[in-house]
Order: structure tokens, then C-alpha cells, then sequence
């Protein structure tokens, strides 16, 4: 054995050379997934609407190299010369027509027919965070799509451990207690921002955010006024903001001067610093008691704020601006100059949140070189992951491009590794529940998002009971928060533990992310976190009456819903009370006996036949008791949970759907679920309702009663895959996708509501109002739904990938680049045909086999 894994060294590195795949072509789509296509654009709508094509080796570096010499220009960056000197206004003035984004702008070849509608983009046409507007074209001209995540309309930005909401035109309220801001380690850094020039705020013409580290805001100054001896009129000044975050938000102010005579400005900026919690932000803590005395000190070239919190941290917002101001008056900035026709005024402005002169990662002073290793940063990331190409370049360059886009904009990086965020803006923060699902669904994409997330909630793994946290040994956490609250132990996330299902899922998914790597460091390393979450699913903690259930409940303090459907209205019983505790959930139960089976097979690998056996043994038990006590022959579906009294929760629920996952249920009871759960009080066309529509509490507008949530929908078409039912697996990833390619950008939300679909009246779900957008686990999505199309599974004992591919009938091909699987990366093309799927080309141990429709 080759040290640290399970492969031969041969194995690992044999590498058989073969020809680039000749290109496939799609099939004909299902005409009843047809989408109307839209009418012909001109070449400046179509470049505005470009994103990155797929395909080659080179994918990734392509989109970003293109785009490169584009961008500073884009960025209002180009030509810009000494005070005085006319400027080189090209990128500034040409923008329009480029994309602010370093990663989707690339050239498109025609658009294919049946390939449904053009990739939608462009300023005015983009979403902006809380709110989408749509281009005055297709069939949703003129429509106005809110998400009031914070506010009607708010653009949000995250990288690694720092947020920053504003409102639509990049703005902060002064003198307010808005929960806009820059925030860092839960803490408001930055809680006012305001650019006025010559005295009033500039109107904005249209924003972008097509990556959500990077945002651009055109404007124009909303007055005409008398500037000296020449008066110009109101649209003649061009005002754009271009911003992002790295060790902080940087941020370009360019003032084009669009006048045939010269004009004088005065550009005033205005910044507050609050240091309020998030926890106070949101209002589940009252501070208006607790005055936070910040202090403003005026620095050479800029401010500082600054405030020593009562949990001993002293921190600071560092701001400063290039070229320095001429006053710095309070907390404005002012910068006077007399601009020449044509000529550009760069403003570079950085806001640096630090906690005891400590902060996020250093980056270069200059904008542009800070952007440019920010890119580089993104290249180095992306270069790692696999590349999923398809005969649709609709799916290619929207929903695949933009959900690896926020996967990556949703990581924490910690000395553990990369951690997946839930969601923006109020949930950025490593929680478990969303970090392991992201982490599965993930494996075939990146697996070390996986690592990272096991090894930093082992980390935290629970030592002792804390009835205020609810840390128990061997529990893993619910949610981990960092600000002053939390460290003063004034609210229970320092980490917060309040959530019965993360504890088995991190045993389930440290067995599947070493199955699926081989990596034996990875297995020694954190077995003994895993034992002990299996302990605590087993002993008096995760099991309190001993009856060989896992559940919650027993202590007054607890949470009302501990499951992934945590609102309190989720378990009730059909006269819509809520349903006695404690409770046993069905997914709960579910993911306890896939850990055990997943450990035991590693056990076997490993040599270890006693613990292997031991562990099926107890896996079996449990397997017995599930069928015997949550079964419904009535419903022919398990029951959503057992109550305080052990009797079941009768409703029909998309839970039950994750027993198909995880191969606790009998291939006979597997098969009358798949036809239950695909009925149509169940299916709405566009995804698995959480809750049965004949059920008395059923709410399509609900959070967790009627609506469709992609993250379940795609483990239980990894569930029905598993049991042999393809078609219906593939049924459920189409409507996902299709679902995906209907939103703004290719970018699914958290969740919509679960009315049925019906393309006459509707061409797209019905939004959810406080979704995040976007959300790791939403994100996810497409990469588990395409490893379900393909049938791909792992096999350790042969370090070989078994495929089984069942394509749809709309797509013809999938081509899957530089897969990390075991210690190899693999290259394959899976083609439909009249005769079946093929798999051709490619490079590594690639196995075709039929999956056995038993767990």
C-alpha cells in the first residue's frame, strides 16, 4: 500500500493517453421542456449577455484570460494620467458593452435551437442581490422580481470571512440603525457610506454583480449647476463606483467629465462605524441600553475608527483614500479638482475592519493589483475543480458556471481548509447542517470542501454538557458565530450545538468523502471524531429513552424543530397542533444507519472485519425497527417522525425521501415511495414538495410546509438512483435544471414555493420572499444532479469509478474533466444514443457496470 492511501502506486499513477474526444451533438430537448426562444438581439445586447462557454482543458483559464484585458478598462482603470492631463476615457466610456466580471465574459458561438432561452445579461438586466430587473425582452419584459432578503432592493458581496450589504446603488444609510454594512466576524465595521458630488447624491443608472465579491454601480449626477464660469447640464457627468472585497472593500470612484468645456467638483464622502453584533443588528438582542462609544480619530489621508468592546477586543476600521483628501471635515471626505473635456478622476478607496490589528489576509495597496490577486486567488480555486461540460451551453454557462461561482464566494478559508457558508447575507457563517450537505453534494466537484468542513467541526467537536449551548460529548455543532455576543457568552453560538441531525451527517459524510478520496490521513485523522459522534447517536444523549432512536426533545430549553426543517410549524400533527416531544425524525434515523454502513465498509477495507460486523450488525437492527414503526401502508410513505408518545407523525413529507438516500429503506417499500413521492400532491413539476398538498397544514408560500427546496430534491434523486429508479431520478434533476435555467443568472435560491407547474400561466417557480441568494447547499445542486445522471459512485475496494448513466432525453452528452476521484483525476465523455449512453474517450479506470437497486 502507497502511504496516506488506499492505492497501489502503480495505480495511482498510471495515466493512459487518448485523443481529445471528438465533439458530440446534443439531442432534441423534450418538447414539453421547450422554452419559447427569444427574439434576435443585436451585437451590443449579445456581447452585454456573454458568460463564459465550456469545454477544453483550458476552461477555466480561458474565461478568466479573456477577460483580463478587459477588465481595468471596464473598471473605469485604463489610460489614467496625472492631474491636469487629458485621460484616456476608452474602458470608462466602452464599458457598456463588457462585462465588469473577470470570469464570464468570453466570446459565444450561435445559439443552438433547443437549447432553451439565451443566457441573460448585462447592467440593467442583472439581479441585484435583493431584487431582479429584468431587460424589456423575452417573456418576462418589464417584470420587477423581489427577494426582500434585507431590504426591496440591496446588493450583497462576500469574500472568505467578510459581507458587505448595501442598498441598489451601492450606498450605506447615515444616521440610521440599518442592518446594511460591512460586516466581519459578525460585527457592523462599516454602517454608513455616502458619495455625493457637488452637494447631491447621483442617480443610478444600473448596477452589476455578476460575481458576489465584485460590484459595479453606473451613475450619473442627478443636477445641472454652475461650475465657475460654465454651467453643465444634468446627464453630462459620469459617476461609477467599482468595488470589492478582499482585506476589506475597495472601492474606485471614477468621475468622467462627458462636457465639451471644463467643469470643478467636489466629490464628498461620509462614513459611519457602529461595531454593532449581528445578533443586535437583527434585533434579537436589545443593545439600546448599551451605548458602544466608537471613537473617531482623523489620520494622515484618513479615518480611524475605533471602539474596545466589552469582551476585551479593541476594534478598527481603517479608511483611507488615494489621492488623500483635501478635508477630511468630521467623518467626510472632500476632494475638489477642475476636470478637463473627456478627462476621468480616479478615486480609490479602502475600508479595512481589523480585530486587535488583526484582519482577513493582506492584499496590495493599488486597486488593481488587489483585484488581480484576487482573480488570481478564483483561477487557483477553480483550477482545482472538475469541469462538467454538456450538449446544452445554456446549462454550461448558467447554472453550472454560476453555482461554482458562489460555491466559491460562499468559502471561509480556515487553517483546516475551505468551509462552505450557508448563505447571503445573514447566514455566511459556518453552519454543520449546510456545510456537510454542501460537502456531499460536492464530492464530485471538489472534495476538499468536504475536508475542509469535517475537520473544522471535529474541531468543535463537543467535550462536555452545556445546557446553555446544548454541547453534549461527541456532538457536532449547529452554528458557529464570532462576534462580541458570542464571545461575552451572552448568546449560545460560541458554538451553538442545537440540532439533532448534524452529528450522524458528519459520521455519514466523513465515510462517503473517504470512500470517494482514498485518503487514509483523512481516515486516521478523524475516525476517532466519528466514533464518538456515533456514541452519542447511541448513548443517553442523542438517545435518552433507550429505545434505539435517535431524538429531541427532552429538555425544556431545546429548540422546537431540530431537523433540517427547523421552523417551529414543520412537525405538527393533522389538526395543526404541534406534535408531542420528544421526537424522532425519519431522516435522523435515516442518516445513523447510512454512518454505520458507511464506517463499516471502510472497517472492512481497512482490515478491521470485528468492528465492520459489529457496525452492520447494529445498521441491520435499526433497519428493522424503521420499517416495523415508521412505515405507512396507508400512505405508502414512512412517517415524518415519531412523537413524544411513539406514535407516528402521519404526513406525507419529502424526509421520507431521504431514507432512499441513505439505503435504510426496503427495496420493496423503496419502490411504492419513489411512486408516492412523485405523486401529484407530491411533485409540483418543479421539485418534491416538503409537505403532501392534502395534508391539513400544507402552505405552498410556507418555509417548510408545501414549498421546494433544491437541496432536497437532489439527495432524494440520489435516493431514487440508488434504488434502480432512473428515469425518475432523472426526472426530478431535469425539473431542478430546468428550474435553475429560469431563474436570474442560473442562480437558485434557497428555496420556492411549491405551486404546480403549469407553463401556460407561468414560465418559472414562483419566488420564495426571503430566500437567500445565493446558498451553499441550493449551489450544490447541480453537481450531485449531474453525478446522479451519471450513475457515478465510487468503488474503494477497486480504486475504480463505476458509472451507470441515464441521461434524459434533452441532453446528449456530458463531459466530465480532470475529476478528483481516489489519487487521480479522470476524463470522460458520456454520450447518449438510440442503443443507450456510452462512454467514450477519456483517460483513467473508468468502470461501466449496473448499479444493484438494493442499499
Amino acid at each position: 500500500m502507497a502511504r496516506g492511501h488506499w492505492i497501489p502506486r502503480r495505480a495511482r499513477h498510471r495515466r493512459r493517453r487518448s485523443g481529445r474526444a471528438r465533439s458530440g451533438r446534443g439531442e432534441r430537448p423534450d418538447p414539453r421542456r421547450e422554452v419559447p426562444r427569444g427574439r434576435r438581439r443585436e451585437p451590443r445586447q449579445l456581447a452585454r449577455a456573454a458568460l463564459a462557454r465550456g469545454g477544453g482543458h483550458g476552461f477555466w483559464r480561458r474565461c478568466l484570460r479573456r477577460s483580463a484585458c478587459h477588465q481595468r478598462r471596464a473598471l473605469g482603470a485604463g489610460g489614467v494620467r496625472h492631474r491636469g492631463r487629458r485621460e484616456d476615457t476608452r474602458g470608462h466610456r466602452g464599458a457598456r458593452a463588457r462585462s465588469a466580471s473577470p470570469l464570464l465574459r468570453a466570446r459565444r458561438r450561435p445559439h443552438r435551437r433547443g437549447e432553451g432561452p439565451r443566457p441573460r445579461g448585462g447592467g440593467a438586466g442583472r439581479r441585484i442581490a435583493g431584487a431582479v430587473v429584468r431587460a424589456g425582452e423575452g417573456p418576462f419584459a418589464g417584470a420587477l422580481v423581489r427577494r426582500r432578503t434585507v431590504s426591496a432592493l440591496t446588493v450583497s458581496l462576500k469574500e472568505d470571512a467578510l459581507v458587505l450589504v448595501t442598498e441598489n446603488d451601492g450606498s450605506l444609510p447615515i444616521g440610521t440603525s440599518s442592518p446594511l454594512g460591512l460586516y466581519y466576524h459578525d460585527t457592523q465595521y462599516l454602517s454608513g457610506y455616502s458619495l455625493k458630488v457637488n452637494g447631491t447624491r447621483p442617480i443610478l443608472l444600473s448596477a452589476n454583480t455578476e460575481q458576489n465579491y465584485v460590484a459595479t454601480f453606473q451613475m450619473m449626477h442627478a443636477e445641472g449647476a454652475v461650475m465657475g464660469t460654465a454651467r453643465h447640464a444634468a446627464d453630462t457627468l459620469s459617476i461609477r463606483r467599482t468595488r470589492f472585497l478582499a482585506d476589506g472593500m475597495r472601492e474606485r470612484v471614477g468621475v468622467l467629465n462627458a462636457n465639451a468645456h471644463a467643469v470643478t467638483i467636489t466629490v464628498e464622502l461620509e462614513f459611519e462605524a457602529a461595531f454593532r453584533d449581528m445578533f443586535a443588528v437583527r434585533a434579537y438582542r436589545d443593545l439600546s441600553q448599551e451605548p458602544l462609544a466608537s471613537q473617531r480619530n482623523a489620520r494622515e489621508g484618513g479615518l480611524l475608527f475605533e471602539r474596545l468592546g466589552r469582551d476585551g477586543v479593541r476594534r478598527t476600521t481603517e479608511i483611507t483614500l488615494r489621492p488623500a483628501p483635501d478635508q477630511i471635515d468630521g467623518n467626510k471626505f472632500r476632494i475638489t479638482r477642475t476636470l478637463a473635456p473627456q478627462e476621468f478622476l480616479p478615486l480609490e478607496l479602502a475600508v479595512i475592519p481589523r480585530e486587535d490589528g488583526a484582519g482577513a489576509a493582506p492584499s496590495p495597496d493599488r486597486f488593481d493589483d488587489a483585484i488581480d490577486a484576487l482573480n488570481a486567488r478564483y483561477r487557483r480555486f477553480l483550477r482545482a475543480c472538475t469541469r462538467y461540460t454538456t450538449s446544452s451551453e445554456t446549462l454550461d454557462e448558467g447554472l453550472i458556471l454560476r453555482s461554482a461561482l458562489d460555491l466559491r464566494a460562499l468559502l471561509e478559508f480556515h487553517p483546516s481548509g475551505p468551509y462552505p457558508t450557508a448563505g447571503i447575507p445573514w447566514y455566511a457563517v459556518p453552519f454543520g447542517r449546510d456545510g456537510l450537505i454542501t460537502g456531499y453534494q460536492t464530492l464530485g466537484w471538489n472534495p476538499d470542501l468536504a475536508r475542509g468542513t469535517l475537520r473544522l467541526l471535529a474541531s468543535y467537536q463537543g467535550q462536555k454538557v452545556d445546557e446553555f449551548t446544548e454541547e453534549e460529548p461527541g456532538k457536532i455543532f449547529h452554528e458557529l458565530r464570532r462576534g462580541e455576543l458570542a464571545r461575552l457568552g451572552e448568546i449560545p453560538h460560541r458554538p451553538f450545538y442545537g440540532s439533532v441531525d448534524v452529528t450522524p451527517l458528519f459520521a455519514l459524510v466523513f465515510a462517503e468523502t473517504v470512500k470517494w478520496t482514498a485518503d487514509r490521513s483523512l481516515w486516521r485523522e478523524l475516525l476517532p471524531a466519528a466514533e464518538r459522534a456515533l456514541t452519542w447517536c447511541d448513548g443517553p444523549y442523542g438517545d435518552p429513552d433507550r429505545d434505539g432512536y435517535v431524538e429531541y426533545g427532552m429538555r425544556s430549553n431545546e429548540m422546537r424543530s431540530q431537523g433540517w426543517k427547523d421552523s417551529a410549524q414543520s412537525l405538527s400533527d393533522p389538526d395543526g397542533r404541534w406534535s408531542k416531544l420528544p421526537a424522532a425524525l425519519v431522516e435522523v434515523q435515516a442518516y445513523v444507519y447510512a454512518a454505520k454502513m458507511g464506517i463499516a465498509d471502510l472497517y472492512a477495507v481497512d482490515g478491521d472485519r470485528g468492528r465492520a460486523d459489529r457496525l452492520r450488525g447494529e445498521a441491520r437492527e435499526l433497519r428493522e425497527r424503521f420499517e416495523r414503526d415508521f412505515w405507512m401502508p396507508g400512505e405508502s410513505c414512512y412517517a415524518q417522525a415519531l412523537d413524544g408518545d411513539k406514535k407516528q407523525v402521519p404526513a406525507v413529507t419529502s424526509n421520507a425521501g431521504h431514507a432512499l438516500w441513505c439505503g435504510i429503506a426496503s427495496p420493496e417499500h423503496a419502490a411504492a415511495l419513489v411512486r408516492r413521492l412523485m405523486s401529484p400532491d407530491m411533485y409540483t413539476g418543479w421539485g418534491i414538495r416538503t409537505l403532501s398538498s392534502r395534508y391539513p397544514t400544507y402552505n405552498p408560500m410556507s418555509y417548510h410546509n408545501g414549498s421546494v427546496w433544491p437541496h432536497d430534491n437532489s439527495l432524494i434523486a440520489h435516493g431514487f438512483a440508488r434504488y434502480g429508479h432512473r428515469e425518475e431520478a432523472a426526472e426530478i434533476a431535469s425539473a431542478l435544471i430546468e428550474a435553475g435555467r429560469r431563474f436570474p443568472n442560473g442562480q437558485l435560491p434557497e428555496l420556492w414555493c411549491g405551486f404546480q407547474r403549469d407553463l401556460r400561466f407561468s414560465t418559472r417557480p414562483a419566488d420564495y420572499l426571503v430566500s437567500c441568494i445565493p446558498q451553499a447547499w441550493s449551489a450544490g445542486m447541480v453537481f450531485l444532479c449531474l453525478r446522479t445522471l451519471l450513475g457515478m459512485e465510487a468503488d474503494l475496494a477497486t480504486q475504480q469509478l463505476v458509472l451507470d448513466p441515464a441521461l434524459p432525453a434533452w441532453l446528449g452528452r456530458i463531459d466530465v474533466r480532470d475529476l478528483r476521484v481516489f489519487d487521480t483525476r479522470l476524463t470522460f465523455r458520456v454520450r447518449r444514443t438510440p442503443r443507450g449512453d456510452r462512454i467514450v474517450g477519456g483517460r483513467g479506470r473508468v468502470a461501466r457496470t449496473t448499479v444493484a437497486a438494493t442499499a
